[in-house]
């Protein structure tokens, strides 16, 4: 029993220090976007802040997975294959 709690708050504790590394890194590109005149490099920062971003809902989606996995247990998982 205490294993599975364990499990479940390593892997949202994952996902919550990867999404405020992602929003972080995200807020550095866009003030470096602000400083930088260059219109390429610009829209170069601005790509890659969306990219950076729009892995975030499935990092959450992962982890919903994840916590009904531990929930069911890993064994039936392992199991189906």
């Amino acid at each position: 029993m205490k294993l599975k709690n364990i499990e479940k708050r390593a892997a949202v504790r994952s996902v919550v220090v990867s999404t405020l590394f992602q929003l972080v890194l995200a807020g550095c590109f866009l003030s470096f976007r602000t400083a930088v005149q260059t219109g390429w490099l610009r829209n170069l920062l601005l790509i890659l802040v969306m990219g950076n971003l729009i892995t975030i809902p499935f990092s959450f989606a992962v982890l919903r997975q994840r916590v009904k996995e531990i929930e069911r247990g890993e064994l039936d998982e392992a199991k189906k294959y």
